[in-house]
């Protein structure tokens, strides 16, 4: 197997960067507008405000570094600053110790916090689809769930994978019917034949694979998308603190509105928007040819367009969420999904400009 030393060489720094990583108040229904949005949105007076960013600056944070570099956050009278994770920062505490305004959490991972009983809630919702799928060549014949039977499966992180266990629940099997095998985050473990199924992120493989040239995605290989496997598991939110909402909502607004044009923006001009990324990259992390092929692949999970509801919250896809970990056991039953999450800020934040 020969690999271009070009893209190759994104591995290490990424991936050990990755590898360290480690309630609703009247929600309003989705794609309404509040009665109660202004007519003319507020805007803050320089308040300072965190971000806690979900890993190594990258693509699938384009939105809200296009929203700094193209100054919309100062527009809004804002003073944002993206924190990037790294070793021993987790985003989860960051967010609820009040290190970080608000910040980015897999929603499963906020419904943990909050039953451990901090209070966390999701205000917006970054991505409509999971960023997650799990991966084989199409030559080793496993097409279906039910081919994951006897097979060895890589895992990324560390603890539970409740997507996985509620795909293989969807043919009948649990994780006593494949081998878990802690595989690197790129794809080492899988170029070496160490696992047959791969675990791979929207944001990072696909551009990976086509710029390496030995295969091309999604030709050579049969996709795993939670979604289509009875795992609709709700992916990352921007999480704050009740106490913060109770605060400063204006500059929870003010920081939502900023983020949206920087969505916006991204979808507007896909190739800018990478441009702004790389001046967040660590030099020699990311090449920017890989960014500029893995952006058409994170954009269809934040959205359809720059006219979409962005970042708005779907509750519906909360309550599946739900369901699907309580069934699982990644969450004790019984949690309420309207204390999850808190629509106000959205439904508030008035016009965009």
């Amino acid at each position: 197997m020969t690999v271009n030393r070009k893209w190759a060489a994104v591995l290490p720094a990424f991936a050990l960067v990755i590898a360290a990583c480690g309630g609703g108040a009247s929600p309003s229904p989705s794609g309404e507008p509040s009665p109660s949005a202004p007519d003319v949105a507020e805007k803050c007076d320089g308040q300072d405000f965190s971000f806690q960013l979900s890993f190594i600056p990258n693509i699938q944070h384009a939105g809200f570094i296009v929203a700094a570099e193209q100054g919309f956050y100062e527009d809004e009278g804002l003073n944002v600053e993206l924190i990037p994770a790294g070793p021993n920062v987790d985003p989860v505490g960051a967010v609820g110790d009040g290190t970080a305004s608000a910040g980015q959490v897999d929603y499963g991972q906020l419904l943990r916090a909050r039953a451990a009983g901090v209070p966390i809630v999701s205000i917006a919702q970054t991505y409509k689809k999971t960023f997650l799928n799990w991966y084989a060549l199409k030559d080793t014949g496993i097409e279906t769930m039910a081919d994951w039977e006897g097979t060895r499966v890589g895992r990324t992180q560390v603890g539970d994978d409740p997507e996985i266990i509620a795909m293989l629940a969807s043919a009948g099997l649990t994780l006593d019917d494949v081998e878990t095998i802690q595989q690197d985050f790129g794809v080492d473990s899988f170029l070496a034949g160490d696992v047959d199924i791969a675990t791979g992120v929207v944001f990072f493989h696909p551009a990976l694979f086509n710029g390496m040239g030995d295969y091309a995605w999604p030709d050579d290989f049969n996709v795993f998308v939670p979604e289509e496997h009875d795992a609709p598991i709700a992916a990352q939110t921007v999480a704050t603190t009740e106490e913060m909402i109770e605060n400063d909502p204006a500059a929870l607004r003010c920081f939502l509105r900023a983020s949206i044009r920087g969505w916006q923006a991204t979808f507007e001009d896909e190739q800018a928007a990478v441009t702004d990324v790389m001046t967040m990259i660590p030099e020699g992390a990311i090449p920017e040819d890989h960014q500029r092929a893995a952006i058409a692949d994170i954009l269809p999970i934040v959205g359809e367009g720059p006219d979409d509801n962005l970042l708005q919250i779907d509750r519906d896809q909360y309550v599946e969420t739900i369901g699907v970990l309580e069934e699982v056991e990644f969450i004790e039953p019984g949690i309420n999904v309207d204390d999850t999450f808190d629509t106000s800020i959205y439904d508030t934040m008035g016009p965009l400009e």
